[in-house]
């Protein structure tokens, strides 16, 4: 039997695949992880977007990831997993996001990535629904999105159909590895491989557990689920400060704030203000929109910027890490679960793999 600690997106994907691949699974998540960074997640599945001059190893990772992802809108799974093949549009509302849009152009041009800047008229023909205060954007192809509340459900109800088991527990607050046994707070359970993917909670269980502090840090998000009642926008939306993804039910994904405040799951009025406003300047007939859900998740940031995935040989060989991933599980979420597959079926890792083993920091 394979445990995994925590059932956000990482966690539930891994025991898929694992499933999927013949093995035995059973899933452990308690009360107190309960805030996924997932949980205010809008989804989007675009590599480029997000990728950072310098980060190579991590960008080619989240392309590789994406491919992952491109696969299943060839499958039955398509719309099982709340896929949505769009595109998205990189708004300019000022001189200055022009100014960043041609760097950002220019970046693209580096990596070999097409992107097609769009004036005020051609990007109004695409998107008529945008407010008319913005200058220009740049349009890139097939970064699209993925719905994480859908995606939960389905993976949930695969993980049941399988025969992996998924148990809430009240708490996890610390674990010992013996030979053949995890040890859960107190209770001995038999065990093959053990894979922590608890999120921005992994650091202090590991710190709790086995003594060791990675470099690990909760940043708190929140974002907003609105009904448009209609389809407003076809491709995703970035501006400066938030991102819009439509699903297909209409509701628009509005995310998110990035603020380190600890493990603090409470929504604040000055976060709700401060997507509020960025959205009344976006778009119009706001007014008239309902508000469904306001969401708060923890991401998990790691200092170096990059995910913690891979064995943690200083304890155990048994012991698989797969967490950190930032604003990234969602993206990372499937190329995650074929690497910990890897390692739980004891496959010959590569050396761009290795490149995001929690030995990176000589614990």
């Amino acid at each position: 039997m394979n445990i995994i600690l925590g059932a956000g997106i990482i966690g539930l994907f891994i025991g898929y695949r694992l499933l999927k691949k013949g093995e035995k699974v059973k899933i452990f998540d308690a009360k107190d992880l309960t805030v996924a960074a997932s949980k205010a997640s809008v989804g989007m599945l675009a590599p480029m977007i997000e990728a950072k001059p310098k980060e190579t190893e991590l960008l080619e990772l989240m392309i590789n990831s994406k491919k992952i992802w491109d696969k299943k809108y060839n499958n039955e799974e398509f719309k099982k997993i709340g896929l949505k093949k769009n595109s998205s549009l990189l708004i300019a509302e000022n001189i200055d996001d022009m100014e960043r849009l041609k760097f950002k152009r220019k970046f693209f041009d580096e990596l070999g990535f097409k992107s097609e800047f769009l004036n005020k008229k051609q990007t109004e023909e695409i998107e008529p629904e945008l407010n008319s205060n913005f200058l220009g954007s740049l349009f890139c192809e097939n970064q699209n999105q993925v719905d994480p509340i859908v995606l939960r459900k389905f993976l949930i109800s695969q993980i049941n159909l399988l025969g992996g088991k998924i148990v809430n527990i009240k708490s996890i607050k610390k674990i010992k590895i013996k030979k053949n046994f995890i040890e859960l707070d107190g209770k001995k359970i038999k065990a093959r491989k053990i894979i922590i993917a608890c999120g921005a909670w992994s650091g202090e269980l590991i710190n709790r557990s086995f003594n060791l502090l990675f470099p690990i840090r909760p940043i708190k998000g929140i974002s907003m689920l609105v009904d448009a009642g209609r389809e407003l926008f076809k491709n995703n939306l970035w501006f400066r400060n938030i991102y819009i993804a439509q699903r297909e039910n209409n509701i628009l994904s509005i995310g998110a704030t990035e603020q380190e405040r600890g493990f603090d799951e409470n929504i604040r009025m000055d976060e709700v203000y401060y997507l509020t406003k960025n959205i009344w300047e976006s778009f119009v007939d706001l007014e008239s929109m309902k508000l469904i859900d306001i969401k708060c998740g923890i991401r998990p940031g790691v200092i170096d910027g990059y995910p913690i995935i891979g064995t943690l040989d200083k304890i155990s060989e048994d012991l698989i890490c797969a967490f950190g991933h930032y604003r990234h599980g969602l993206l990372l979420a499937p190329i995650t679960a074929d690497i910990v597959s890897d390692y739980v079926l004891e496959k010959k890792i590569d050396d761009k793999t290795k490149f995001f083993s929690p030995q990176r920091f000589n614990l």
